[in-house]
């Protein structure tokens, strides 16, 4: 093949997007072309050996914060062995503030922006020889005649992996820790367009589908319409994923949203912060009773599985206002709380916040930040270890019975829960690794030393939730399935 698409995915469930749009768009060059996906576990050098074995002319690099670096690692290797291969890259991490990436050092070309409507003659010139630009601008796609992707699937894609699909482009909001923000408005796909290929992946077996817009629920019309297919075309196992904006819930949808059948929608809803001074400060949208009244209404449906975010770290945010923010999104009952660490986007506004609230982020990928005025360093990584606590014992549903007796009778979940993940940290030093049995020796002698629960109590819960399976199962499902690729990145 003299074209290959190449991609590093957290995992193997996952499916690059980018790389089927653009292969989707490559005209005659199309049966020239193939698209090779790894996960993260894959050294460079296995990398570049499957891919090598190709023999490639052109290597196109999708890149993002979670393979950054193995990318760059597996473009050294292949410059090294093939000094005339063609590497061209594209994504988020290189779109933005490229001039120090050690990607552009290595590549001969970068596509910024959407790149299916370059992407033939960008690969036909470099065929041919011709001299291009380092760096090639891409305007955004017209969504009205842009080859659609999704016969790109395997038969292998269908039966094993998430689909990742879309009916909209770009962001309404300005919200200053995303890259969305610094996109004009949104941009929809005609339903006459999408509703026939969706239609064709359901006839082929697809039925778990992850939409990526950012916004799903931003116009109601569209957003109605896309439901009504869904609910009309449903079958045994189907799921849909959708990122919602908690501020809207009209009528219409809420209608739609309860007729369907138990589990049916995963619901990512952004809370991101309860603070009105740090939501202003980063031109965050913020009706937060509006937020708690709909958050509460999706929780209810037996339809939804909510899993709602929110963000540390933020310039201003305290630990206290976290530990308010948590106390008031638990009281809503979302199925999973998410407490991500703010990143510091490439080409995210959320710099101009650096010098006056001292944040202070990691030099490499995710970008983490490390500390601000507001919150120090053992702060953050006492928050850290909070978040990742919370997901083994919580959000992942293996405790169901056991979880609740930590801030049983206490005045603020998040400080009881924080007082179990300092005690935890303390006696392993570890923040993986845990077995379910392990965790529930843990959970029996804290609850009946720190919090004066009898013993046989305790253990009645963590053998009941040791022994239910499928609540194990029904967590572990979730981890699998849901990817927290929200707008913390």
């Amino acid at each position: 093949m003299d074209i290959v698409f190449s991609t590093f995915n957290a995992r193997y469930s996952h499916t690059a997007l980018a790389l089927r749009c653009l292969r989707a768009n490559l005209g005659d060059l199309h049966d020239e072309s193939i698209i090779v996906e790894f996960d993260n576990s894959l050294s460079p050098q296995t990398a570049a050996e499957k891919l090598l074995a190709h023999d490639p002319k052109i290597i196109l690099f999708s890149v993002y914060i979670w393979n950054r670096v193995v990318i760059y690692e597996t473009a050294l290797i292949l410059k090294q062995l093939r000094p005339e291969l063609k590497i061209v890259i594209g994504g988020p991490e290189v779109s933005y503030e490229y001039e120090d990436s050690l990607c552009i050092q290595l590549a001969d070309h970068l596509i910024c922006g959407e790149g299916e409507c370059v992407i033939e003659e960008v690969c036909r010139n470099l065929l041919a020889g011709k001299d291009l630009p380092q760096v090639i601008e891409a305007p955004p796609a017209d969504l009205k005649t842009v080859v659609l992707p999704y016969d790109e699937y395997t038969d292998e894609d269908l039966a094993h992996r998430r689909l990742y699909v879309e009916s909209s482009r770009g962001c309404p909001f300005t919200c200053e820790y995303c890259l969305s923000s610094l996109e004009n408005g949104v941009r929809f796909v005609p339903a006459e367009r999408i509703f026939p290929v969706f239609e064709k992946l359901i006839e082929r077996g697809g039925r778990i589908f992850k939409f990526i817009d950012r916004s799903f629920n931003i116009n109601t019309a569209h957003a109605a319409a896309v439901l009504n297919f869904f609910l009309t075309h449903r079958c045994e196992g189907m799921m849909l994923h959708l990122e919602w904006e908690p501020e809207y819930l009209s009528p219409t949808l809420e209608k739609l949203l309860a007729e369907a059948p138990p589990g049916f929608f995963q619901l990512e809803v952004g809370v991101q912060t309860f603070n009105p001074d740090v939501a202003a400060r980063i031109k965050r949208r913020l009706d937060a009773k509006k937020v708690e009244q709909n958050i509460r209404t999706l929780s209810a449906m037996p339809s939804i599985h909510l899993h709602a975010d929110l963000i540390a770290g933020l310039p201003g945010e305290t630990i206290a206002s976290i530990a308010q923010g948590f106390d008031r999104l638990h009281a809503c009952d979302p199925d999973e709380i998410q407490l991500g660490i703010l990143k510091k986007l490439r080409g995210a506004p959320i710099v101009k916040h650096d010098k006056e609230w001292e944040m202070v982020y990691s030099a490499a990928p995710p970008y983490d930040v490390l500390q601000t005025s507001a919150l120090s360093f053992p702060e953050l990584q006492t928050l850290r270890r909070f978040a990742r606590f919370w997901d083994i014992i919580v959000n992942n549903g293996r405790f169901p019975d056991t979880a609740p007796l930590l801030w049983k009778n206490q005045p603020s979940v998040f400080a009881a829960f924080m007082e179990w993940s300092d005690w935890l940290y303390e006696q392993t030093h570890a923040t993986a690794g845990f077995t379910p049995g392990r965790l529930a020796r843990f959970l029996e002698e804290f609850l009946t030393s720190h919090r004066d629960i009898d013993s046989p109590t305790v253990q009645r819960a963590t053998e009941a939730d040791l022994s239910n399976r499928s609540a194990a199962t029904k967590g572990l499902e979730r981890q699998t399935r849901v990817p927290t690729l929200g707008k913390t990145g």
